[in-house]
């Protein structure tokens, strides 16, 4: 009896500390969350993703743009540098957005963020062959932080990532220039 009600109670503290964790994005707020980021980290299973090692710093400005989400981001392909403007839709929790493209689009998901420092973005692609998953790191400077950077590896496992998949950026400014 009292091994049961141990467990019980076990269980009941775990579920409380998970919920703990995800509240701060139940309470998501956008005007806080917008702004200059810059992608100083990613993780992903996608092969070309994984096998470019070097990849420079990229940079998102996120505006309120209505309804919507409005990012002009500047990113590091194959090391080409390229410019995007979407608007991205509020989706059906907070913190989560869908970007409609062409190619199906993606789920855009704040996985953790303490608006000042980091944030961690999960971004699910739709419409492809094979299920993927990218989990980028944000930060409002180019400054190293260990703290961000061990929560990112952290979200990463959660994410059914391994902490090979993750991949520090080059502190290359090229690409984050083209936003000026």
């Amino acid at each position: 009896m009292r091994g049961s009600l141990l467990a019980a109670l076990l269980g009941l503290l775990v579920m409380l500390a998970a919920g703990k964790e995800d509240l701060g994005l139940q309470n998501f707020n956008l005007t806080q969350f917008s702004g200059m980021w810059y992608e100083i980290a990613l993780a992903s299973n996608l092969e070309h993703q994984s096998s470019s090692p070097g990849r420079k710093v990229g940079a998102v400005i996120v505006e309120q743009d209505g309804a919507h989400l409005g990012l002009t981001s500047v990113s590091d392909h194959m090391n080409l540098c390229m410019k995007e403007k979407n608007q991205a839709v509020k989706g059906d929790t907070p913190g989560k957005f869908k970007l409609p493209l062409d190619s199906g689009g993606k789920e855009v998901i704040v996985v953790a963020t303490d608006y000042k420092t980091y944030a961690v973005i999960s971004i699910v692609p739709h419409g492809g062959e094979k299920p993927s998953r990218v989990l980028k790191l944000y930060s409002r400077t180019l400054e190293h932080n260990e703290k961000a950077t061990e929560k990112f590896v952290e979200k990463a496992v959660e994410q059914g990532l391994s902490v090979s998949d993750v991949q520090l950026l080059t502190k290359d400014l090229t690409c984050v220039n083209l936003l000026s």
